[in-house]
């Protein structure tokens, strides 16, 4: 009898050990993204910081000039991923036919308004010559929907955010007509405001864009360049992607000197990313100056279409989100 009962107990035993969870060793974990896996391109700037895991990866490019460089291959379907201006990838889906999904949006705006130090009240007003850069495009169209059309008739434009900060080092600028112009405001972008006010004492930060927006929005966020993928692109290997690039930002931001760490050694960084690792890695410390983020599009498509009515886009159809 005593047999049987330990035969029993044995049993009993190894069946309590087979059935027990496999331990840490033996559990099957997800395989890592290969970022080898898709072809994509990238502003340089802010958007491209998200990509800086992908420095060394040949499928991998930028382009300072988003309209021609990488729009028409957005058009064309060319690459498996774009990452363009909101509004301007949008636009090529609704209006071009684009065979691109947005998926998410990674910047969040860096546009700031800064004051030359030379306006009486130090109060923005109707009487104060104010410069802006990009006539129509997003920055214009930013500062518009926070300040209305109060100050139109002191605003003077020049083509780049480059010829703003340069008019905010020198203090002047040559306007269309060929009038020597002092501004007292001049709209900027990280990473460029960084440098200028390092240059400039008098040269102050004024007003935070993104806060206005939010303010003006009623608490949306500005989605400026987000994530196009490929309706090829299958399902699986786009979330993987999505899921990795998540996390490569969100520990970007939580350890900046991640940009330092990741690009040492890759010689063309400045010119790929159009920014040297460093100052990257300075402006994201200061309350993340570039507005690097990740927020899926599908799950915030109010902010995304609040910013998309500011260039007549509305009436998005549900099939163009990821």
């Amino acid at each position: 009898m005593k047999k049987y009962i330990s035969l029993m107990a044995a049993a009993l035993m190894l069946v309590a050990c087979n059935s027990q969870p496999a331990t840490s060793n033996s559990e099957s974990k997800a395989p890592e993204y290969d970022r080898t896996s898709l072809s994509i391109i990238a502003p340089t700037g802010a958007p491209a910081l998200a990509f800086y895991n992908y420095a060394k990866v040949e499928k991998f490019e930028t382009n300072s000039n988003p309209a021609e460089g990488i729009l028409p291959l957005m058009v064309a379907g060319k690459k498996d991923v774009v990452v363009l201006p909101t509004n301007a990838g949008m636009q090529a889906i609704i209006n071009k036919k684009a065979e691109y999904q947005i998926a998410a949006t990674i910047t969040f705006g860096n546009f700031y308004l800064v004051s030359l130090g030379n306006d009486t009240n130090n109060e923005l007003d109707a009487n104060d010559k104010i410069l802006l850069f990009q006539k129509g495009n997003v920055p214009d169209k930013i500062f518009h929907y926070v300040y209305g059309d109060t100050y139109d008739a002191n605003i003077s434009y020049v083509s780049a955010v480059s010829d703003a900060a340069a008019a905010a080092t020198s203090g002047s600028f040559v306007d269309a007509e060929g009038n020597n112009v002092v501004p007292n405001y001049v709209l900027l972008a990280q990473p460029v405001l960084t440098n200028v006010l390092s240059k400039k004492e008098n040269v102050k930060v004024y007003a935070d864009i993104q806060a206005k927006y939010k303010e003006k929005s009623n608490g949306l966020d500005l989605f400026q360049a987000s994530v196009f993928v490929k309706k090829s692109v299958a399902r699986e290997t786009a979330q993987s992607f999505l899921d990795s690039l998540k996390g490569d930002i969100e520990t970007v931001i939580a350890n900046p000197e991640t940009f330092n760490t990741a690009l040492e050694g890759v010689e063309n960084a400045n010119t790929v990313y159009g920014i040297a690792p460093a100052a990257a890695a300075n402006v994201t410390k200061n309350n993340n100056g570039m507005g690097l983020g990740f927020k899926a599009a599908k799950e915030n498509k109010t902010a995304v279409e609040n910013f998309l009515k500011l260039f007549n886009i509305e009436g998005v159809n549900e099939e163009v989100y990821f």
